[in-house]
């Protein structure tokens, strides 16, 4: 059993003073405290572009539960896990929903980037390592995260990158003219056109639940979608609806979203020097449905100076697959966790 923590904590005035949400999960009961002193670690997330701080409550629950069943004890222990919102996403979007109208170009990761700053200074995190851990869009940001701090003084003690969307500038320009149909390019149109109003939360899980891509989640992936990335009608987007549900999302911010390539470009830059001073980890889905094998192959290029740890695949998932297989995804994190901090347990089981 998990407890859940939630803080709101403004955030920097260079950026609007938005909002900040984050939640905090911990076991309801300390792990035991016999034997040797164990490295303890907090473990923080950011989601993808559309999704929602709470999207990464099941593979944390199998997180925790790897760990109770570890044998023999690793020689670390994960005393919580933390994941916050964008500040346009999930509970953050429906507490600065009136001031995001002066965002029309939606909330950058370098804004999303300084917004993760105060957690930093707030001293909430009480743990001696901090491991970052980012799904598409949001494995740009934790990079991106490290920029204001030096690099023998980092926040996070490593990495680990789940399906990173990540292009150089060379393969965007080579997409845009030869491959228009990239499937980063794809996902911007379609949020532009998605449907985005229900008339309640049950009929928003069942539409859903029949299309693509949220017939593949797990369940609990889609109820937690349906909880917290939806907001209670009317919002800025809609005030001229009274009831019913939208995504706390607005389309038009997620669509410009997915067009925020500087952030790309700043994310791969950075992402070369990091890698001289820490572990980091690549985690990709087996199933190629927005990383295509070039954009992986430039975002783990060594000779670019972007060594990773270790690259590691979820079989059967694809870009969604803190969503569709949670399971997976915390044995991967697990995995990676027991490699970097000594003391493997029994790799791979709950």
């Amino acid at each position: 059993m998990l407890s859940a923590q939630h803080f709101v904590v403004r955030g920097p005035e260079c950026d609007g003073g938005l909002e900040q949400a984050f939640v905090r999960y911990a076991p309801a009961s300390a792990p035991p405290q016999h034997g040797p002193a164990r490295r303890r670690l907090s473990l923080l997330f950011l989601h993808a572009i559309a999704s929602h701080k709470e999207a990464f409550l099941p593979t944390i629950e199998h997180v925790f539960a790897l760990q109770t069943a570890a044998a023999p004890r690793p020689a670390f222990v994960v005393v919580d896990a933390w994941a916050m919102d964008c500040p346009n996403h999930g509970r953050a979007a429906v507490l600065n929903d009136a001031r995001l109208c002066a965002f029309p170009g939606a909330v950058t990761g370098a804004q999303w980037a300084r917004a993760l700053q105060v957690l930093f200074a707030s001293g909430l995190v009480a743990a001696t390592a901090l491991v970052a851990i980012g799904h598409s869009a949001g494995a740009c940001v934790v990079i991106q995260a490290t920029t204001p701090h030096p690099l023998a003084a980092l926040p996070f003690e490593s990495l680990i990158l789940i399906e990173p969307t990540m292009m150089t500038p060379a393969l965007l320009q080579h997409a845009r003219t030869h491959a228009p149909d990239q499937p980063l390019f794809r996902a911007a149109a379609a949020a532009s056109a998605r449907t985005d109003t229900w008339p309640s939360r049950s009929a928003a899980r069942a539409w859903l639940a029949q299309r693509a891509p949220w017939r593949r989640w797990d369940a609990r992936a889609l109820d937690a979608f349906v909880t917290h990335a939806l907001a209670d009608l009317p919002t800025a987007a809609h005030p001229d609806l009274s009831t019913g549900v939208t995504l706390a999302c607005a389309r038009t911010h997620e669509a410009a979203s997915y067009r925020h390539h500087d952030d790309s470009r700043q994310g791969l830059d950075r992402l070369a020097q990091i890698c001289d001073v820490l572990p980091v980890h690549a985690v990709f889905g087996a199933r190629r449905d927005m990383v295509t094998s070039d954009v992986e192959q430039s975002i783990t290029d060594p000779a670019a100076g972007r060594r990773m740890r270790s690259i590691v695949r979820v079989p059967g998932a694809g870009h969604l697959v803190v969503q569709e297989d949670p399971r997976g995804t915390a044995r991967a994190v697990w995995d990676i966790l027991c490699g970097d901090y000594g003391g493997r347990g029994e790799k791979g089981k709950m």
